[in-house]
């Protein structure tokens, strides 16, 4: 069942809404301006469109398109300020991690691979630091597996007070250190359709400490950075999976406001799934926990003494649920957003020609 939560008022656009997709998935249907006249075909779950604190992205706005088909030719049109549509085709490898300016849609063609093998600070892919309104599409991204040489801004993605950002439908693999973390004042953020997965054993023996670093996702990475981090933070998680692999960090979050909605873990390698830190505030709502130990091992505590909260609400596999400290208001979404229902997450998610990954299909 497809929900509309803008306090339901809106009910008549539902069946509405359900129909434009199934004619998009059939045709050529995008509502974000990056892929406009390009056909992409999906889900009917699947809305085509950043939701929630992202929902003001529009990337490259289908300005100065271009294909790149090398690492040299995609880290010059990612660059700088000035609006870029970029359709990524092929397998690239990269030898350093690449800076990502403002005003980008980066789309990859089916198939397309970015990979960083590199065990050193020069790993990682895409570093957004102060960047600003970027759209990350239809990508696999692969790191060299988790080694924790304690490396700043290493991982496949990085944001670093980046504000409106939108990573929809990748496949994101294997990062050294993290494999997508959001730190450093970062604000308005969707990620959708994406899937976190670790193919590969973890190496043991690195500089910071942990010898089974496969921590997926941080946001906000110090309890110390009020002064950068305090009204910001805000994500949006929805249709996103959480794959074999995954041991921690599912995220994790200090300081932000946090909607993990319609996700997905069936993996049976967490400690935890959502770590709640200091004064994070998280909404957890229609999401799958499928393995036993994903049942098991829902929710972890990182607050400290300090003020929290975080709400279950509809999943499957865990009890509704809301644990809280000290006087903040728990943080329930009020923007516009469709769900299903949470016995559907784990079906929808997980079919291979339209679920969370790098599914789309998308052609110039």
């Amino acid at each position: 069942m497809f929900i509309n939560h803008n306090h339901l008022k809106h009910n008549n656009l539902i069946f509405a809404g359900f129909l434009l997709a199934m004619i998009c998935s059939f045709s050529s249907c995008s509502d974000d301006d990056s892929t406009s006249g390009k056909t992409i075909v999906s889900s009917p779950y699947d809305s085509l469109k950043p939701i929630g604190f992202g929902e003001k992205t529009t990337g490259g706005n289908n300005q100065n398109v271009s294909v790149a088909t090398t690492a040299e030719q995609l880290a010059a049109a990612v660059s700088g300020i000035n609006p870029a549509t970029v359709y990524v085709q092929g397998n690239i490898t990269l030898d350093t991690m690449l800076s990502v300016g403002s005003n980008k849609s980066i789309i990859g063609l089916p198939g397309t691979v970015i990979s960083n093998l590199n065990q050193n600070d020069n790993a990682g892919i895409f570093l957004l630091k102060g960047s600003d309104n970027v759209i990350i599409r239809n990508l696999t991204l692969c790191g060299p597996g988790a080694y924790d040489i304690d490396a700043n801004y290493s991982d496949n993605i990085c944001l670093v007070g980046a504000k409106n950002v939108w990573v929809d439908h990748c496949d994101i693999q294997d990062g050294i250190d993290g494999n997508f973390d959001i730190v450093e004042g970062s604000d308005h953020i969707c990620v959708s359709w994406t899937r976190f997965r670790y193919l590969l054993e973890p190496l043991a023996g690195g500089s910071g400490g942990s010898n089974d670093h496969r921590n997926c996702n941080l946001i906000g990475n110090s309890n110390n950075t009020a002064d950068l981090d305090e009204g910001h933070l805000n994500c949006t998680f929805i249709c996103c999976w959480w794959d074999e692999g995954c041991v921690e960090r599912c995220p994790r979050v200090r300081f932000g406001n946090v909607h993990v909605v319609n996700c997905l873990y069936n993996g049976n390698d967490y400690n935890y799934c959502v770590g709640y830190g200091v004064y994070s505030n998280i909404y957890v709502e229609k999401c799958a926990f499928i393995s036993e130990i994903a049942r098991n091992n829902a929710l972890k505590d990182y607050s400290g003494d300090k003020d929290f909260n975080v709400k279950v609400v509809d999943c499957l596999g865990v009890d509704n649920s809301e644990l809280s400290r000290g006087n903040c208001i728990q943080f329930v979404p009020t923007y516009d957003y469709s769900t299903f229902d949470a016995n559907m997450v784990d079906f929808i998610l997980r079919k291979s020609d339209y679920g969370a990954g790098a599914t789309l299909k998308i052609t110039l």
